[in-house]
Parts: C-alpha cells; sequence; structure tokens
C-alpha cells in the first residue's frame, strides 16, 4: 500500500519540528517568575451525537529560580612570571548558567604551602594584590589598571543577566628575589548573590532544598552548581576555581678564579712571580630555567693596581683585551672585546669606569655558564 505524498509532507514537517525542539534549552532558559497557564478540552459522543466540548480549568504555575555559575580559568596554564615584575594577572571568566539576573560575590583567597594546580607547591603570595573587573567593552583581554575597574574593596559582579559572562582579573607584584619556579597559587570563588537591585550587593541565595516539597504557584530556588576546586561541592550555589603564577628566574652564580699562563722563567708549572702573566676568569653560572639577560661585569682592579698591571693585546691582534666564552660546558662560543671605547662593543677597561674591566650585554642562557676572561701582569 502507498502512502499518500500529503501524509508524508506532515511526517516530514513533524521530523523538522522534532530536530528544532531538540537543540539545547539553557540558551533559551526561560526566566523564574514567569507564569506557565493552559486549559484542555475534551469532545465526546453519545449514541453517536456530539456533546457539548468540556473545558477543563487553568493548570497554572511559575516558573521556579535555577541558580547555576560557573568560574572559568582562561589562562588554561600557571602564568610564567619573573621575580620583581610588576601587574602580573590571572584571568577567570564568570557565567551565570541560571535563569534569572544575579550578583556574583567573589573571593579571592591565597593558597598556603599546598598543592598547586598545575604541579609543584605554593610557596609565596603575592604583593600588591588587587580584583578587577573587565572593563565595558568585556574583551576579555588585560589592558590595564587604569582601564579595568578596581573592585578590591568590595568584589561582586552586579546584575549578571541569565547567560551573561564577565572577566575578573587577579593582579599582583611578584616580590624581588623569588626564586625560579616558585608558585604563587589563589582560588577564585563566585557565590550566587540575589539579583534585582543595581549597585548593590545582593545577599547569598538560599536554596529551597530537595526536602521541601515544590509549590507551583511560587518561585522555588534549586542550586545547580557543580563542583570545583578547593574542596568545591556540587549544588552550594556557588562554584570556585584555581589559578596560579609560576616564576620563571635565572639563577646565577659567580665565581673569580687566577690561572698563570706565563712567568717567563719556568719550562712548566709557572708560579706568579713578578712579570709573570695571569689570567681572571669570571663564571657566570645560570642554573635557573630562564636565560639572565643584559648582564654586566664589573671587576674593579683599584685597589691591586700598586701590585698589577692590565695586560693589553691578549686574545687577538690589535686591541682585543677580554675574552668572553659563551656555553663554556658544552659548545663554546668564544668573542672578543676591546677597550677602545667604553661600550663600543660591550667591553672595555679603564673607559666606562676608572680601573674597572667591564663587560655588558650579555646573555647567559638557562643551564648554561659564561666565562669573562682578562689578563693583568705581576709588577
Amino acid at each position: 500500500m502507498k502512502t499518500p505524498k500529503s501524509i508524508m509532507r506532515l511526517a516530514g514537517a513533524y521530523a523538522a519540528a522534532l530536530l528544532i525542539t531538540a537543540i539545547p534549552q539553557q540558551a533559551f532558559a526561560v526566566a523564574s517568575n514567569i507564569t506557565v497557564s493552559n486549559t484542555a478540552t475534551v469532545d465526546y459522543e453519545i449514541s453517536s451525537v456530539a456533546q457539548t466540548q468540556i473545558t477543563s480549568g487553568a493548570a497554572t504555575f511559575v516558573v521556579d529560580k535555577k541558580v547555576d555559575v560557573l568560574v572559568e580559568n582562561l589562562d588554561g596554564a600557571a602564568v610564567s612570571v619573573a621575580p620583581a615584575q610588576t601587574t602580573v594577572v590571572l584571568k577567570f571568566r564568570i557565567t551565570n548558567q541560571g535563569n534569572d539576573v544575579q550578583d556574583m560575590r567573589l573571593t579571592a583567597t591565597a593558597l598556603s604551602g599546598a598543592a598547586a594546580k598545575y604541579g609543584g607547591t605554593d610557596n609565596f603570595d603575592v604583593t600588591a594584590f588587587k580584583v578587577y573587573e573587565d572593563d565595558v567593552s568585556d574583551n576579555e583581554a588585560w589592558d590595564g589598571t587604569g582601564t579595568e575597574t578596581d573592585i578590591t574593596a568590595d568584589p561582586y559582579i552586579d546584575e549578571l543577566a541569565a547567560a551573561g559572562t564577565k572577566v575578573i582579573f587577579l593582579v599582583g607584584t611578584v616580590p624581588a628575589g623569588q626564586a625560579d619556579a616558585s608558585i604563587a597559587s589563589y582560588f577564585l570563588e563566585a557565590q550566587v548573590g540575589v539579583g534585582g537591585s543595581a549597585a548593590a550587593k545582593g545577599a547569598a541565595e538560599t536554596a529551597t532544598g530537595d526536602g521541601v516539597a515544590d509549590t507551583a504557584g511560587s518561585v522555588d530556588i534549586v542550586f545547580a552548581d557543580s563542583t570545583g576546586d578547593n574542596s568545591d561541592a556540587a549544588r552550594d550555589g556557588a562554584h570556585t576555581l584555581q589559578g596560579e603564577w609560576k616564576v620563571a628566574s635565572a639563577s646565577l652564580t659567580v665565581t673569580k678564579s687566577s690561572v698563570v699562563i706565563d712567568d717567563y722563567v719556568s719550562a712548566s708549572n709557572y708560579k706568579r712571580i713578578p712579570g709573570a702573566l695571569v689570567e681572571y676568569r669570571i663564571d657566570i653560572d645560570n642554573t635557573g630555567g630562564t636565560d639572565a639577560t643584559n648582564v654586566t661585569v664589573a671587576d674593579d682592579l683599584t685597589g691591586e693596581l700598586a701590585n698589577i698591571t692590565f695586560a693589553v693585546g691578549q686574545y687577538n691582534t690589535g686591541a682585543d683585551e677580554i675574552e668572553v666564552t659563551d656555553d663554556l660546558d658544552g659548545t663554546p662560543v668564544v668573542t672578543t672585546r676591546t677597550q677602545e671605547l667604553a661600550g663600543a662593543d660591550g667591553g672595555d677597561y679603564h673607559e666606562t669606569t676608572a680601573n674597572t674591566v667591564t663587560v655588558s650585554g650579555l646573555t647567559v642562557a638557562a643551564g648554561t655558564k659564561t666565562r669573562v676572561a682578562f689578563r693583568v701582569t705581576i709588577d
């Protein structure tokens, strides 16, 4: 038996309608306190005679309030910072996943010596700590302390609409001298507050409770938030997530030594006698995980010039007086510096500073050693 085309068209349209209604409804959530009311009708016959249609009374209820907040860490990893760096930023996004306008009461808390989110252990706090709200452009990018809104004194988000989002920045300064791989970890909690009064922080919402019977004609409050960090339980009206700064620092040690190049008397095993040529070696060892840049070495010989004299023309023909070796223990790269002009090629003696060997503009890569060498004669 063939199915009439009209029925097939009707079935297709019905299927399409089902596909439309299958779209997730969260984006179209009905606001709380909306009244839903409808009636039903019944048609019937007695002895094949149609009777008067019966209409039910209206079934009426109001939509309850779903309280659900989501905190996201937008950095996705520990934020790399340097010792003494100012205005370091952690970035979080708060989303109102409920169906009503809500205030979001914010609490930022420093972790204290426990496991960090991305490995390692928290061991310091930033200073000058502040909480900022993204500016009116809501571009989710840190635009600076003069642009974002400082809400440190009373941190909350005012009147966040259903499905609305707001970015919150935690900002601070890394203490000077903080060691490489140190971690400062912070939690940001967003607790859902009562909305509806602009420019006033609403009290925390209170759930109706699972043990309380549903009332069709009133607005019940249901917590629907998920578990978070810092032992944050599900369905507690708040959500918490963790973020952190991790110090990426160079760790330098400096060692100065000397070796006799020649005493011009002995055949070998040279001694430090008057007239001998001695090389000073300044080794800079970077055991940290980050390159040390713009390194300057200064060696003041003033106090010993009665006993020694800076030796010229030692490493190359001409006026090359100072030798620099990068990656000393790996694949050494040797360059020389002259002392004709102060800082002209990054190295000099007695030009930048009187009686001082100066080498500037060095980079000591992470995990490598750089040597600065120069020679003197014993008077």
